[in-house]
């Protein structure tokens, strides 16, 4: 080769290019061509690609090469759909390529459908750096709006390449990436800004007034204060609900309590929500954590050692002094009652005070003293043995009878009614039934006995003019306690009186003449019951056949609850003597006690008329007492004719009318005014109603009467509903109303017309 010339070269080249530019002597057509290429393929001999136009072809290899050209033309990312279009090669040879690209260029990627090169990778990591450095933070979904590049390459460009790299030290959150240098710069002005701040500020507050980002802030005020950057506390777990609480600002809350709380040996968690505290007790347990025997209530906290003793010494010296003690004085204004009995059952040393000085607590509010118990107890036995020797020197064998059986209650009077403020309630027929404070009759019963009684009001006045400076809450208090108390030991002592003094004189007739009266009583009890409720029916009988079933079921239960289960006592009692020691009208359960111990038939007939005391009908009630009575105690009970029906209506009118003109109470005369005008209304029925029918009955009866009557009649009502509903702060009735409802009733009779009350109404207007 040494020895070849400059001059040999050009000639060779000079050939070359000469034997280029001369014309072939044979040429192939481009059928000849098809059919060789078309022969060749048959053979196994060469692949080819054809495009889509079906003008050219390609080899394998040269398509491998066109891609790589086309990627590198496309700045090393190229979608294959794209690349399909731009080779006119069918989509299916590019994709089934894919592989064959990626042996000859290994740093080729394959994702999603889009060829990436290394380059392109490189150049899009440097692009987001540079806009990272310029910006300081980028939301990622920025970065796949602009890019267009899969979610999942995109992350992992990031996370591999970006925030893996120590380069401006990135930072990932919540979905945006941040430079050290961003990050930093929003530090420094959350320490410049909460340094500043003595008053606790709303995360969103601040993000308002520093423009931090809002996605970084609850973190970074986090990382602040556990570094000690910042002296505060952050509450909230959301950045809405978040607030900043300045070391300032709580140190001086925290001082307060503290001090507030070893002054004056309590705190109450009002106060302490009044200086900006959130959670006032869970702050004040933090701050008075290492202070020992701290009890905490539910208004507040107590410093037991300190509170304590003054607590029981201004009790001491309260009941020395006043003979009472209000609690809630003794007290932080803002403890309740609540609080009160949570300290009285933590702390027993208090009871211990109250009973070592002769005290008694009412209602966890109030201690009175023992000097005041003895003068209260002592007048009231005084007034409560002056009464029952009084009534029991007038007893009856009526009443005697009535005291056997416990069918005693207390007297209706103004005092106990004005105290009561409402329709007066019987007292489930049963002394020793009674719940709280003894109730008066409420219905208009003809066979039960009543003796007087001083009402709530007496009671009240009499405890006051033993010590006249007690507030009306202790006087009620008192007042409600003991009238239950005394009127039960009052109904105990004249049972007991009466007993006695009977047992005595029928000692001196003989026990013979004895039990022939105790049995004479109970049967003639027994026929005024029955021929009661027979009464009673026709007017339910009558009520039913006009469609007013409400008010007849209503009758009815109450009948059969009443006088019906009166009856069935008496029954019980003749039969079995232990059923004497049980006072009043029995219980379902204690009949049916007494009941199951008997033989046969007694038995069978108590249990069916027992079980019949439940239900509602009074026909099948009577029938089962009628048997009972005929088939055990001998006692044959006829229904009365009509003209023993008259006459017994109009005795039992004569007793309502004798009762209605002693009545003083407007409960109770409204009570009797309707039943008596049942009476004249309905041609001679009369009804044995509860005091909640009243309002039904008028109703009832409105439809018979005249408007003025009515008129008056809804007006009485109106006013018993509002003296049960406000007591004495009712509106008095005038007396001249409640007079002329009195006159109503009495002038009652069969086919009365009311036609001469209208010009009464117009004079009691």
């Amino acid at each position: 080769m040494a020895d070849v010339s400059w001059d040999e070269i050009r000639s060779l080249r000079a050939d070359f290019l000469n034997l280029q530019l001369s014309e072939t002597a044979n040429k192939l057509s481009e059928r000849n061509c098809v059919e060789l290429i078309g022969l060749l393929v048959k053979e196994g001999l060469l692949n080819v690609i054809y495009t889509t136009d079906g003008k050219d072809i390609i080899t394998e290899q040269r398509l491998i090469r066109e891609i790589l050209d086309e990627i590198y033309a496309n700045g090393g990312r190229i979608n294959i759909v794209d690349l399909a279009q731009h080779l006119r090669i069918d989509l299916t040879y590019i994709e089934g390529k894919v592989g064959d690209v990626c042996k000859e260029d290994p740093t080729l990627q394959f994702i999603l459908g889009q060829f990436i090169s290394a380059n392109y990778t490189n150049r899009l990591v440097e692009e987001i750096n540079d806009m990272l450095v310029e910006r300081g933070l980028i939301p990622f979904s920025d970065l796949i709006r602009q890019f267009d590049l899969p979610t999942e390459y995109l992350n992992s460009i990031v996370t591999n390449r970006i925030i893996g790299s120590a380069l401006n030290g990135i930072k990932y959150e919540s979905g945006t990436l941040y430079t050290e240098n961003y990050v930093r710069l929003q530090q420094n002005i959350l320490i410049g800004y909460l340094q500043a701040a003595l008053l606790p500020v709303r995360v969103n507050e601040i993000i308002k007034n520093t423009r931090v980002n809002e996605n970084l802030i609850q973190g970074l005020i986090v990382n602040l204060i556990r570094e000690n950057r910042i002296n505060g506390t952050l509450i909230g777990t959301t950045r809405e609900s978040s607030i900043f609480n300045p070391k300032v600002y709580t140190d001086a809350q925290a001082k307060y309590i503290d001090s507030f709380f070893t002054q004056n040996g309590y705190i109450e968690y009002s106060l302490v929500r009044n200086l900006g505290v959130t959670d006032p007790e869970g702050q004040t347990k933090l701050v008075l954590k290492d202070r020992q025997q701290t009890l905490y209530l539910i208004s507040g906290c107590v410093d037991l050692p300190k509170f304590l003793p003054q607590l029981e010494m201004n009790i001491e010296q309260g009941l020395v002094s006043n003979e009472y003690v209000d609690l809630t004085t003794l007290i932080p204004n803002s403890f309740t009652d609540n609080d009160i009995e949570k300290l009285l059952k933590s702390e027993g040393s208090i009871k211990e005070v109250i009973k070592s000085s002769g005290g008694e607590l009412l209602s966890n509010t109030f201690v009175i003293s023992k000097e005041l118990q003895d003068k209260i107890d002592k007048k009231l036995n005084e007034i409560c043995q002056e009464y029952a020797e009084k009534e029991s020197a007038h007893c009856t064998p009526q009443l005697y009878a009535a005291a056997l059986q416990g069918n005693i209650a207390l007297a209706s009077s103004s005092s106990s009614a004005t105290a009561k403020g409402a329709v007066a309630k019987k007292p489930a027929a049963s002394a020793g039934k009674r719940k709280g404070a003894s109730k008066v009759s409420e219905e208009t019963s003809t066979n039960q006995e009543t003796i007087p009684f001083v009402g709530k009001d007496e009671i009240k006045s009499q405890i006051r003019s033993i010590n006249d400076e007690l507030p009306d809450e202790i006087l009620d208090l008192l007042t409600d306690n003991l009238y239950s108390v005394k009127s039960r030991q009052y109904l105990d002592q004249f049972i007991q009186r009466v007993k006695e003094s009977f047992v005595a004189k029928e000692s001196e007739a003989g026990s013979d003449t004895t039990r022939k009266n105790e049995i004479k009583n109970v049967q003639e009890s027994i026929k005024q019951m029955h021929a009661n409720i027979c009464i009673f029916s026709r007017a339910i009988e009558q009520l039913i056949a006009e469609n007013e079933t409400g008010l007849a079921e209503t009758l009815q239960r109450h009948l059969i609850r009443s006088l019906c289960s009166d009856m069935c006592d008496n029954i019980l009692r003749e039969l079995d003597p232990s059923a004497n020691s049980k006072t009043g009208q029995l219980t379902i359960e204690e009949r049916n006690k007494l009941i199951q111990k008997m033989s046969e038939p007694n038995r069978s007939f108590l249990s069916k008329v027992n079980e019949s005391l439940n239900g509602k009908n009074v026909e099948t009630t009577l029938t089962r007492l009628e048997d009972a009575a005929n088939d055990l105690l001998q006692l044959s009970l006829k229904r009365p004719n009509k003209k023993n029906e008259k006459d017994i209506a109009l005795d039992i009118r004569e007793k309502l009318k004798a009762k209605l003109t002693d009545e003083q109470d407007p409960a109770m005369i409204l009570h009797l005014t309707v039943t008596l005008i049942f009476y004249a209304v309905t041609t001679g029925r009369f009804i044995h109603a509860p005091g909640k029918a009243v309002p039904a009955l008028i109703k009832y009866l409105s439809k018979a009467l005249p408007t003025n009557v009515n008129q008056r009649l809804h007006e009485m009502q109106d006013y018993v509903i509002q003296q049960s509903t406000t007591g004495a702060a009712a509106a008095p009735l005038s007396t001249d109303r409640i007079e002329f409802i009195k006159k109503l009733g009495l002038s009652a009779k069969e086919n009365m017309s009311f036609a001469s009350f209208s010009t009464d109404t117009d004079e009691a207007q």
